[in-house]
């Protein structure tokens, strides 16, 4: 790395570091100390094997919808894309900026035909099919619950841009290359960008999109998608039996699966600490539930996942035959070029 991006590199990590801080800090305020003891000491714990259960299912269900996003590349399997989804996990909680989305493109490209372009391609495609699961959700939610104007404002603002960037991508990779070429006379004029290597990049992402034009491989990207967030929701619920709110329903789960999902856009701290606390208190605050209670459930629900989810990476990295300092070092470029 050069010294102007190891600078902005770090400029990064503080700030994050710094709107984590903020956000726990927004979360504890005004916290019964007491009352936030006595959830942990009188929860069921015995449900946590379940929601352990739930959490590997998941990882495997994403596995499977990368899979497809792939075209089914007969370069990877399900399996391997499974311990990828973790390994990208794992360091997601243990490095910062996010660095597990690069580890886990950078570990699927080296096996998919594609290389290194169809695999962030397939995993940018998936992120905004995630996004645009949050979104019908919170449309889905907006009936039923007072949500807060900036929570709802937003959300749809938010909402439209994705949209609208989805339709854009859909119509240019209908288009085929005319639709490229049309995309980069505009996109080519921009200063810094309107390079070869972006352009590739460009392209190979307008042919990823294409995959949501077939309709043998959008089928079961859909419904992979659809389990996804409803077992995710499923999991929020079954954190609250741990902690005995099974009176809420089922619409808080689902409101914390809204609000932490766009947490997870926002800097901040390896694992998104405080961030995901202080969204997803924000959304339990719309049930009337106490701050203290909100902030126990959100805390006990994100230090368990993320446990889960590091246990599952490192079984993920032993099954690969990689170690945490090797791919460590691939994150800081000291190992471009070499094979893992």
């Amino acid at each position: 790395m050069t010294g102007k991006s190891v600078g902005r590199q770090r400029v990064r990590v503080a700030l994050g570091i710094l709107l984590s801080l903020l956000f726990l800090y927004l979360s504890i305020r005004g916290i019964d100390w007491a009352e936030f003891a006595r959830l942990f000491k009188g929860a069921a714990y015995g449900y946590l094997v379940l929601a352990f259960l739930v959490i590997a299912f998941l990882s495997w269900l994403r596995g499977l919808r990368w899979h497809y996003l792939t075209r089914c590349d007969p370069g990877i399997t399900v399996g391997t894309l499974f311990h990828l989804m973790n390994i990208g996990y794992f360091f997601n909680n243990t490095l910062p900026a996010k660095a597990g989305e690069f580890i886990r493109g950078y570990l699927a490209g080296r096996q998919l035909t594609g290389g290194y372009g169809q695999a962030a391609s397939s995993l940018l495609i998936g992120a905004l099919l995630d996004v645009l699961s949050m979104i019908i959700i919170l449309v889905g939610l907006l009936p039923v619950l007072e949500i807060p104007d900036w929570i709802r404002q937003g959300g749809l603002i938010f909402g439209a841009l994705a949209v609208g960037g989805t339709i854009l991508l859909l119509v240019i990779a209908r288009k085929g290359q005319r639709g490229l070429d049309w995309a980069w006379s505009y996109i080519g004029r921009i200063p810094k960008v309107g390079t070869p290597g972006v352009k590739a990049a460009f392209t190979q992402l307008v042919s990823g999109f294409g995959v949501l034009l077939e309709w043998r491989h959008v089928l079961p990207i859909v419904l992979t998608t659809l389990i996804i967030w409803v077992v995710s929701a499923g999991l929020n619920y079954i954190m609250m039996l741990v902690f005995r709110m099974g009176a809420l329903p089922f619409s808080a789960a689902l409101m914390v699966l809204c609000a932490t999902g766009f947490s997870m856009m926002v800097p901040s701290s390896p694992g998104a600490v405080g961030v995901f606390e202080w969204a997803g208190v924000q959304g339990l605050l719309i049930f009337s539930l106490e701050q203290s209670a909100a902030f126990g459930y959100m805390l006990g629900l994100h230090l368990f996942t993320n446990l889960t989810l590091i246990l599952l990476g490192l079984v993920g990295m032993v099954t690969q035959g990689l170690t945490y300092a090797h791919v460590k070092s691939v994150v800081n470029g000291r190992s471009q070029g070499t094979e893992l």
